[in-house]
């Protein structure tokens, strides 16, 4: 996870402070930059269960989006056929496009990858670890009307590879998506950079 982060604050960097223009990534204007959190729902075994995610990113252009993350699964409390509790972590990379659909509406299709670990617990207390890593493509309709944040809800399939011997079942399931975004950009501009902000008035007295 840590080696994922590093590169993510690398490609910040050379975005702001590369000294020659022309070997700028990005364009001249300040990237948008947010973090996502996502929380994934998914059945098994009439069972619910919640990924949990916290993803930053970055934005390409109009567009696209790129971004890294951290995903992962508390141990549930009901118990497998097999007489396992599952649990699992991991860090994945993401890229993102996006469709406007009105002012206050988009579309957005997302492909995730990630790489993990995943570890099972039987009921006398023995635990058992291996591989975990997924693809996950999606669809996701997010309403934009806040200032500082959005909302989005959608639906993927995560493509699961894992170490059987841990857990029998296949975790390659359908999921359903809910998505609460943070504008970083739009959150910074507001309160350090006050002419930047689109959301002051024309008599308020800190433009």
């Amino acid at each position: 996870m840590r080696t994922f982060f590093i590169v993510f604050l690398c490609l910040i960097n050379l975005c702001f402070f590369s000294q020659n223009k022309n070997d700028r990534i990005l364009s001249n204007e300040i990237p948008e930059i947010g973090i996502r959190l996502e929380l994934k729902n998914f059945y098994l075994e009439s069972n619910r269960f919640r990924i949990q995610e916290i993803k930053p990113y970055l934005k390409l252009s109009e567009n696209f989006k790129i971004g890294i993350g951290y995903c992962w699964l508390k141990k549930n409390n009901n118990y497998f056929e097999d007489s396992s509790l599952i649990s699992f972590s991991s860090s994945d990379f993401f890229v993102s496009k996006h469709w406007t659909l009105s002012n206050i509406f988009f579309a957005e299709t997302t492909l995730d990858f990630g790489l993990g670990k995943i570890k099972s617990t039987q009921i006398n207390n023995e635990t058992y670890k291996g591989i975990y890593s997924f693809l996950e493509p999606a669809l996701i309709l997010n309403y934009e009307g806040f200032n500082f944040f959005s909302l989005g809800l959608g639906s993927g399939i995560r493509i699961t590879r894992s170490d059987r011997s841990v857990l029998s079942n296949s975790l390659t399931l359908p999921t359903v998506i809910l998505r609460f975004s943070f504008k970083l950009l739009e959150i910074y501009n507001h309160f350090f950079i006050t002419s930047n902000s689109s959301l002051y008035l024309q008599y308020d007295r800190r433009v």
